[in-house]
């Protein structure tokens, strides 16, 4: 069986990110995926110290927190969803440190350790306007730091302070997409 693992940013239990994210969750689940998710308020989460250890020894990272079940899942998923609200201009501060703690994903050589080929979905929710341009080049740039591992964007979605979540909406029916696709 195939598995998606969703990391979900917000501290917030009916976010918007939340929710659309819950319906790529579905569409997955329709199409035959095994879902693991994590909600990184509930995660310890703790930030790379720069030991270097991980690339030294091409191994996980050696802090022992709530990354450690995620990275044997992410070592044998087939698709990696990741959410974020927008703090501030830019990804929330706890998704950047989850992000930092994937360099031990990378070898001394600066090859991936991950298998290739991973469907990366991103979704975005900001208090703008849904098509407002100001920070799409801080989500494609985090986006990037997940493709440069070989992982292959599936989709992205950013969702506005105007966005329609209702269950026929563009952004839910675009989310329930990207779930039921997922190759």
């Amino acid at each position: 069986m195939k598995k998606l693992v969703a990391v979900l940013g917000s501290s917030r239990a009916q976010s918007a990110s939340k929710k659309v994210a819950m319906e790529i969750i579905r569409g997955a689940k329709e199409n035959g995926y095994e879902v693991v998710i994590y909600e990184t308020f509930q995660m310890e989460l703790k930030g790379c110290i720069g030991c270097g250890s991980c690339r030294r020894n091409g191994t996980d990272c050696i802090i022992h927190d709530g990354m450690q079940d995620y990275y044997s899942e992410l070592h044998h998923c087939d698709a990696l969803l990741i959410t974020s609200p927008n703090y501030y201009s830019q990804i929330s501060g706890q998704m950047i440190t989850f992000m930092n703690r994937h360099y031990c994903m990378t070898n001394q050589d600066r090859s991936s350790r991950l298998q290739p080929g991973i469907q990366l979905i991103g979704v975005f929710a900001q208090g703008a306007p849904e098509n407002y341009e100001k920070y799409q080049a801080n989500y494609d740039w985090y986006l990037s730091l997940f493709t440069a591992k070989g992982m292959e964007l599936a989709g992205k979605i950013v969702v506005g302070g105007d966005s329609d979540l209702k269950e026929n909406g563009a952004i839910m029916k675009k989310a329930y997409s990207i779930g039921k696709n997922l190759k």
